[in-house]
């Protein structure tokens, strides 16, 4: 048995280091598949990977939502249309005020004048009665919250506005022949004006009070007799400039030239909207006016006696 085992040695050998190869070549490759399995989702029986989301729209569960869907389409647009977001009211159309009011006349003080400086003369046609408004003046309802060259804009309050315009022409009656230009009138006051007003001196006149009454009762026609323009200096108001004075009209009557500043009016200085008013209201009762004025930079005193 040993003389075998000697004889056999070699051939023991060589067995036993196959099978020691095979152990070790077993152990790396189930080494080798653990380590690539642990990178690897474990999956249960019968599940599958899931492969990425699909693309699409994502719906709203609330009920208003669900609503406007088409149910036969999933792709179609919401049958009531997209939600807007609701955005301020609507600002209401600005017109023409229905109020009983006519816009006669307006001096208008473009920027960078204060426009409270703007003055429009404005007659209510229920009352009869005509006077000035500035910015910030109360007529009826309305508060004049703008004046321009040509409207006067009122404020009712609530975003309601409404406005009265001075170039305002009657539309013509439908089928009416068409009437030919009448010929300029002559100023209706020019025969009050010749007989009611006297020159007793340089710069003094004699005013009778029928014709100041005459005047101020027609204030359409005093305020297309000039153009007052509010005049500044050094950024501040020092009066009333005038212009388009014409020698036959009331402001050429009485003394006054293109161009004179009006600053004071029996010593109020015609510094704001509110001194001017007041200096206009109390011209229907007062007996004698003195006007301050520049002219051609000059102070002249204009003096004028009611009777």
């Amino acid at each position: 048995m040993e003389t075998l085992l000697r004889k056999y040695l070699a051939a023991v050998d060589l067995v036993v280091i196959a099978v020691c190869a095979i152990f070790a070549a077993r152990a790396t490759a189930t080494a080798i598949e653990a380590g690539m399995a642990g990178n690897v989702p474990s999956l249960r029986p019968g599940a599958h990977v899931a492969g990425p989301a699909p693309q699409g729209p994502i719906y709203s569960k609330q009920v208003e939502e669900i609503l406007k869907r088409n149910i036969f389409c999933s792709t179609c647009p919401p049958i009531l249309g997209q939600a807007t977001t609701a955005g301020p009211p609507p600002v209401p159309e600005l017109q023409k005020t229905s109020l009983p009011l006519k816009l006669l006349a307006i001096m208008y003080a473009p920027p960078p004048a204060d426009p409270r400086w703007s003055m429009a003369i404005i007659r209510d046609n229920d009352s009869k009665t005509a006077g000035p408004y500035s910015v910030g003046s109360k007529i009826r309802e309305a508060e004049i919250d703008d004046i321009d060259d040509t409207r006067v804009y009122l404020n009712f309050g609530g975003g309601r506005r409404e406005f009265l315009e001075l170039l305002d022409a009657a539309p013509p009656q439908p089928g009416a022949p068409a009437q030919p230009a009448p010929a300029a009138p002559r100023d209706p006051l020019a025969a009050e004006l010749d007989k009611g007003i006297k020159k007793t001196g340089e710069n003094r006149f004699e005013v009778q009070r029928s014709t100041l009454d005459s005047l101020l009762g027609n204030m359409g026609v005093l305020a297309r007799a000039a153009r007052i323009v509010p005049e500044t200096r050094d950024g501040k108001s020092i009066g009333f400039r005038l212009f388009s004075i014409k020698p036959d009209g009331p402001f050429g009557k009485i003394g006054l030239q293109n161009g004179d500043i009006i600053s004071a009016i029996n010593g109020l200085e015609m510094t704001s909207p509110d001194k001017a008013l007041e200096v206009y209201t109390k011209l229907r009762t007062a007996n004698h006016l003195t006007v301050g004025l520049e002219r051609n930079g000059q102070k002249v005193t204009m003096d004028y006696t009611i009777r």
